[in-house]
């Protein structure tokens, strides 16, 4: 998953966004650290749960991290469920209708209506 954490801090940001994916991806334990993550975070398993865990911009990088994977993970489940609506199952097709009703989707068309304020195209005014 594609997603920009070093921005959440003030300095070694792409060691931290390593130890970030991994704490969140991984069973936690110091030989899946020492295996997947020491060489990129470059600090030994004790310093990075003791004192990176706790830091309130790693805790702020896990939120925004956990946000994108459930977001991720909701419209992995859309997708089945379309899928199955498409298939004929009625159930599915309900809980599909509820869904793009839902504010899931909220998000983009806010960010693109205000993205296209203050544009002016005729066309779609039907001008």
């Amino acid at each position: 998953m594609m997603i920009e954490l070093k921005k959440f801090f003030k300095s070694n940001g792409k060691k931290k966004e390593y130890f970030v994916k991994w704490y969140i991806d991984s069973d936690k334990s110091k030989e899946s650290y020492d295996k997947n993550c020491k060489k990129n975070s470059e600090v030994e398993y004790d310093t990075a749960m003791n004192n990176w865990l706790l830091e309130e911009e790693t805790q702020e990088a896990i939120k925004e991290y956990l946000k994108a994977k459930r977001k991720l993970k909701m419209l992995e489940m859309y997708d089945a469920m379309y899928n199955k609506a498409i298939a004929g199952d009625v159930k599915s097709a309900e809980w599909v209708e509820k869904f793009f009703k839902s504010d899931f989707f909220e998000d983009g068309v806010d960010e693109v209506n205000d993205y296209l304020e203050g544009i002016n195209i005729p066309a779609l005014k039907g001008e």
